[in-house]
C-alpha cells in the first residue's frame, strides 16, 4: 500500500469519525484546534520576539487569524 493510500484510508477514517461526532462534539474538537493552534503560535512569536508583551502577541495572533480567513 503506498503512503498516498494511506493518506486516503486516514482521511476516510477521520470523516467518519467526525460524521459520528454529535454537533456538540464537533464543536468540541474544532474549539480545542482553534486553542492549540493559538498556543503554538504565542509560543512562535515568544520565541521569535521575546521582548513583547502579552498583549502584542495576542494582537499579532489576532491579526494574523483575521488575514487567514480571506
Amino acid at each position: 500500500m503506498s503512503t498516498s493510500d494511506h493518506v486516503a484510508e486516514a482521511d476516510a477514517r477521520q470523516i467518519e469519525i467526525y460524521r459520528r461526532m454529535s454537533p456538540k462534539q464537533r464543536m468540541a474538537v474544532a474549539l480545542g484546534m482553534h486553542e492549540q493552534a493559538r498556543a503554538l503560535m504565542d509560543a512562535g512569536l515568544r520565541a521569535s520576539h521575546p521582548t513583547w508583551t502579552e498583549t502584542e502577541r495576542r494582537r499579532e495572533i489576532a491579526r494574523r487569524t483575521l488575514d487567514a480567513r480571506g
